[in-house]
């Protein structure tokens, strides 16, 4: 299947990750481990979502490559290491690297 890229889409979906990103940073900021679980669904959930969208889209398999890395940090690592407050640090970072990366989308 070929779908395009909608530039409204592409934007509307920076908004919400970088929205979510900034609920986990601020859960994880403030020592909120409830807040912090929920917070880290939330973002693995909507990061599946859209990579699953994105699977439908016909585009160069060098260029997935990057979003691939992040969608398995995401999925797969992200909600084992934010059960241990020892991996908030790292986690942090992570999350401040993939902030920085939405801002590359622009």
């Amino acid at each position: 299947m070929n779908i395009s890229l909608d530039e409204s889409k592409i934007n509307e979906s920076r908004t919400q990750l970088n929205m979510l990103t900034k609920n986990l940073l601020d859960a994880l900021e403030n020592d909120d481990r409830i807040k912090a679980v929920v917070a880290q669904q939330a973002l693995t959930g909507t990061i599946a979502t859209l990579w699953n969208a994105m699977e439908e889209i016909d585009m160069d398999p060098r260029t997935k490559a990057i979003p691939r890395l992040i969608v398995g940090w995401a999925i797969n690592e992200l909600p084992k290491e934010i059960q241990d407050p020892v991996n908030d640090g790292k986690i942090k970072r992570e999350l401040r690297l993939f902030q920085k990366s939405l801002t590359m989308l622009d």
